[in-house]
């Protein structure tokens, strides 16, 4: 998901992909965990972070509320050649 307000664009890209039980469905699904890129209009600086559902949900809901728009979805996972976090 993309959401754009006048200082910020905010891409939400789906990172972890888990399959569930379902009842009536057998298996589904999920994302558990979104890579969050924060891009600042005025400076073209990016922001990267990893956060997870219930924060994705509420930072969705908040931005909405501030006057966000939804300009796009993202459904593939964010390219590798563009944020490739650190590991020890």
């Amino acid at each position: 998901m993309q959401l754009t307000n006048s200082v910020v664009i905010v891409d939400f890209f789906p990172e972890a992909f888990i399959a569930e039980a379902c009842e009536k469905k057998g298996m589904k699904t999920v994302v558990k965990r979104f890579q969050k890129r924060v891009t600042f209009r005025d400076s073209k600086q990016k922001s990267y972070s990893t956060i997870g559902m219930i924060d994705f949900k509420h930072e969705i809901t908040s931005r909405i509320a501030k006057g966000a728009e939804v300009t796009d979805f993202n459904l593939d996972k964010m390219p590798r050649e563009e944020y490739r976090p650190l590991y020890c």
